[in-house]
């Protein structure tokens, strides 16, 4: 069987990777090749290097230019006087980074994980740096010199970073170190790494296909095909893993079967290791809850229990402030932008600028959903009309072409203008700015039992399904990707989620 016929090179560029599936790996490495040991070690000399010059670049701000306060003459320090500062501060760093596992990351991490445990190794010298500072006293040392370490570390580390990650899927877009994958499992979660897989051709894999001696795939999995539109073929029974293995050249393998096959996933992991391949467990157990476990032990017995990450009591008083913090922050930056689109809207079509929607919020209660106005004066009156065209599928209706929106609302749904007025709805507390898109009540009616565990959450401005596809993404595996949302909240998801909506929206992908 020829590769080349199972897949085109990937020729574009991807657009986003999956944040539940690939959050759950577990991994076996093979043995370093001599040329992956030098190329570690060239990134550890590297960061170093730029560690240290972080150091160097502080001290330059501080004394060269004198920012933050005056430095006289007596109070002047040369820099070979920090020389044990700085050989300090770079062990500090480099350490908690090598802890944090920054060094052994695999191809599915993303640049924005990769920025923070490089801003959390960065606060940790920095801190460590202050207390050795204020226990040593020593009188003719800057203190704020050291507070400089933290952005300019987080620059020259991020900067380098990404300079590495793009020249990294530069290669791998051209076929330069794309590993053969092939999947063992026929179940949703293989499907969902599957298509996250054959969208990002940047993770570096050539999927040759899947193995399993059933189909368990739910009833509303959707074919999976590769970007050139031909099936991903189903390979075999298990029993040709081997075969498959030698014959297609496979290097990694994703094991992603039921949890009750917990022999034949030993048998697997111990056919990879004896090929010496690597692979990558896929934990069916609790399904969703994955990250949310809690491990403890009693009296020497391992107990799993869930920890309890809902938006719920102090979670949601937390997310509550720091949603109306920004909000009122990014009222005052979009009020002019905001009132230029409202101008727009006027001069082209008659009607309200905004436009005003009872939507279905938290636990189910309405409230008044607000947005700028896309689309004509008397859209809603050619709603039956256009339902045939729906293109999502499920309870949800969207259209690529849809007649009824006008010359400038079709450029800010491409750009998602029309959402700004939603900052209103944040400030008072209907909606956040993470969460899951609140449903109309036509669609809530529609919903399955599974379905009204989004509504769990307040609705958010933006989302994991927003960054994880948006419109090309069928409704169940929005729903699934809303629940995973309430089921794993932290600051750090937000946070992510949120960075991830910018290139989202400049890409402009599956919005219409």
């Amino acid at each position: 069987m020829d590769l080349h016929e199972i897949e085109e090179k990937p020729l574009s560029q991807p657009s986003t990777d999956r944040v539940p599936v690939y959050s759950n790996l577990k991994n076996h490495k093979p043995q370093a090749t001599p040329k992956d040991r030098l190329r570690l070690v060239g990134r550890f000399i590297l960061d170093l290097v730029l560690i240290n010059a972080t150091f160097i670049l502080a001290y330059f701000v501080r004394y060269g230019l004198e920012v933050g306060a005056e430095i006289l003459e007596f109070n002047y320090v040369p820099l070979s006087d920090y020389f044990g500062s700085m050989v300090t501060f770079s062990v500090i760093f480099f350490v908690v980074l090598q802890f944090k596992g920054f060094y052994r990351l695999s191809r599915t991490v993303t640049f924005i994980d990769e920025l923070g445990m490089i801003a959390s190794a960065a606060a940790y010298a920095v801190l460590a740096m202050l207390v050795l500072v204020f226990l040593t006293r020593p009188l003719s040392i800057s203190r704020l010199m050291y507070l400089y370490l933290f952005p300019f570390s987080f620059l020259l580390l991020g900067v380098s970073r990404y300079i590495a990650r793009r020249i990294r899927h530069y290669m791998l877009l051209r076929g330069k170190g794309v590993k053969n994958l092939l999947v063992v499992g026929a179940t949703d979660q293989a499907t969902r790494i599957m298509q996250a897989i054959v969208e990002t051709p940047t993770l570096g894999f050539r999927l040759t296909g899947y193995i399993d001696d059933e189909t368990r795939f739910s009833e509303w999995i959707i074919p999976l095909r590769y970007r050139n539109g031909n099936p991903v073929p189903h390979l075999g029974p298990l029993n040709k893993l081997r075969e498959l293995v030698e014959e297609l050249k496979i290097e990694e393998v994703m094991v992603a079967l039921p949890a009750n096959m917990h022999q034949t996933v030993n048998e697997v992991i111990n056919l990879c290791h004896e090929l010496d391949i690597q692979f990558t467990l896929v934990p069916d157990i609790f399904e969703l809850h994955v990250n949310a476990l809690d491990l403890q032990q009693l009296n020497g017995v391992p107990l799993i229990g869930i920890k309890d990450n809902r938006l719920t009591g102090f979670n949601y008083v937390v997310k509550r402030v720091i949603d109306f913090s920004l909000a009122l922050v990014l009222t005052l930056i979009v009020v002019i932008p905001m009132l230029i689109i409202a101008i727009a809207i006027k001069i082209e079509s008659p009607g309200p600028v905004i436009f005003r929607q009872k939507r279905v919020g938290r636990n189910g209660k309405l409230f008044t959903f607000y947005t700028f106005r896309s689309m004509v004066n008397n859209a809603d009156a050619k709603f039956n009309e256009l339902l045939q065209y729906n293109e999502t599928g499920g309870a949800t209706f969207k259209m690529v072409k849809d007649p009824r929106l006008t010359r400038i609302g079709r450029f800010i749904r491409a750009t998602s203008l029309d959402e700004l007025p939603q900052i209103f709805n944040i400030l008072s507390g209907q909606m956040s700015f993470v969460g899951p898109r609140p449903g109309l009540e036509r669609e809530v009616v529609k919903y399955q039992e599974w379905h009204y565990r989004r509504l769990e959450v307040t609705p958010g401005l933006t989302g994991l399904w927003q960054v994880s596809g948006r419109s090309k993404l069928t409704f169940d595996e929005m729903v699934r990707l809303d629940i995973y949302y309430a089921e794993n909240w932290s600051i750090a998801l937000d946070f992510k989620i949120l960075l991830r909506t910018i290139p989202a929206v400049l890409k402009r992908e599956g919005a219409y």
